[in-house]
């Protein structure tokens, strides 16, 4: 048992204790909720983990249930439960443990939940495993891949003002998790999971009116302790060879840092526009000195518009690096070895390893689809999405410069 269950298993028996002898009755609920997803791309290097030109089932289905109890107008508990692709091998799907925490409302306005939480300020994603919430096919995997901080074990207070026709609501956490990194190495055509523990927390502020308009800002800061110094390594040990080449120290070529601090900031904003949608997120990753992920920015603009019980949209997406200096050097590192021998060999894997473990992101999407509610519980969603990769995108096993990529989904996602 690790620390983070440790403290959930604490906080609920301390729960147990504290509420037992004032709880004259308990009420019970219990919803279940999933997605079958299928996904499909015209390329064979997979994209997003899963989708190739195979297709997939992996990407996108998932199955969940949350049971909450209520032991009065003060206390509350909840846990749920997904089952899902694991999140530190492929191809395999496991049991997960999700938003299992105790809840405090001393007033109207302060809310107290300790536990297993998920943390971050984007505008999705404290429902972003229930697919009916929201009529994207999937969520921009250029913002929500990197800027969210999920299920942290931990505590989060919540205080809240009602300002004229906005309610505000302020939220500061702090939790602790054992996160795994997924890096797919080039050179010997192979993914790689590399553990870490991460803390972290901090503030978001969110203000609401009454005509569906939200605003969201947030910053969170963590902490990430590799468990290993292979995959997340922090510096690059070149080589010179004369005559302006060079390469990397075959034995250690990483100084590495036991420790290294990732700065996150959200911004958001959903409005109506007439009788259209309009939702807008942005966020900046900002690691310090850390030359295997430099600094990230993302964002995307999605406009959307309701036809009865068709919901269609239009969806643009970004991500990019604040340069790829780094990963160019390594890319332009010199094979010392004589050309064709088992050491040269050798080295060219070792060298594309290198190059491919940094986390450097060069593309932008454009997504057209829609979803179709049978009822307000179940809706059916197909997307066509069209990624354009420009130098160097982390998020395809492989190596794709200047193409795009389509790829198609269809999905039934329902909560009961």
């Amino acid at each position: 048992m690790n620390r983070s269950q440790t403290l959930i298993l604490v906080v609920l028996l301390f729960a147990g204790l504290v509420i037992s002898p004032t709880a004259r009755a308990v009420d019970f609920s219990y919803s279940a909720f999933g997605t079958i997803g299928a996904a499909i791309s015209d390329e064979p290097i997979r994209y997003q983990r899963d989708i190739d030109d195979s297709g997939t089932f992996m990407r996108d289905s998932l199955l969940g249930g949350r049971l909450d109890a209520k032991f009065n107008e003060q206390w509350a508990a909840s846990s749920q439960v997904t089952l899902a692709a694991s999140d530190k091998e492929d191809d395999r799907i496991r049991p997960q443990l999700k938003w299992t925490m105790v809840s405090y409302r001393p007033a109207n306005d302060w809310l107290i939940r300790v536990g297993r939480l998920s943390l971050g300020g984007l505008l999705h994603q404290q429902n972003l495993d229930v697919g009916v919430t929201y009529d994207m096919a999937r969520l921009p995997r250029e913002v929500y891949l990197l800027s969210s901080d999920y299920d942290f074990d931990g505590v989060s207070v919540t205080k809240t003002w009602n300002i004229g026709d906005y309610e505000l609501a302020l939220d500061g956490s702090f939790g602790m998790q054992k996160r795994y990194y997924r890096v797919f190495q080039e050179g010997t055509d192979r993914p790689s999971y590399y553990s870490a523990d991460v803390t972290g927390g901090g503030l978001v502020a969110t203000l609401k009116d009454y005509d569906h308009t939200t605003f969201r800002f947030g910053w969170h800061i963590t902490d990430i302790d590799p468990n290993t110094t292979e995959g997340m390594l922090a510096r690059y040990n070149f080589m010179p060879l004369g005559g302006g080449q060079y390469t990397l120290n075959p034995v250690n070529p990483f100084g590495y840092r036991s420790t290294f601090t990732v700065n996150t900031l959200f911004l958001g904003v959903e409005f109506p526009l007439g009788d259209f949608l309009v939702t807008c997120e942005g966020t900046a990753v900002l690691p310090n000195s850390v030359e295997s992920a430099p600094e990230n920015y993302a964002g995307y603009v999605s406009l959307s518009r309701k036809f009865d019980k068709w919901t269609p949209y239009i969806t643009y997406a970004k991500i990019w690096s604040n340069g790829l200096d780094t990963w160019r050097r390594v890319k332009g590192a010199t094979n010392p070895y004589l050309p064709g021998s088992p050491q040269a060999l050798i080295a060219d894997a070792y060298l594309a390893d290198v190059a491919s473990v940094i986390a450097v992101f060069d593309q932008s999407s454009v997504m057209l689809g829609t979803s179709y509610a049978i009822t307000p519980q179940q809706k059916i969603k197909a997307e066509v999405m069209t990624t354009h990769i420009g130098e160097r995108s982390a998020m395809f096993d492989g190596t794709l410069t200047h193409e795009n990529v389509t790829t198609f989904s269809l999905s039934y996602n329902f909560a009961f």
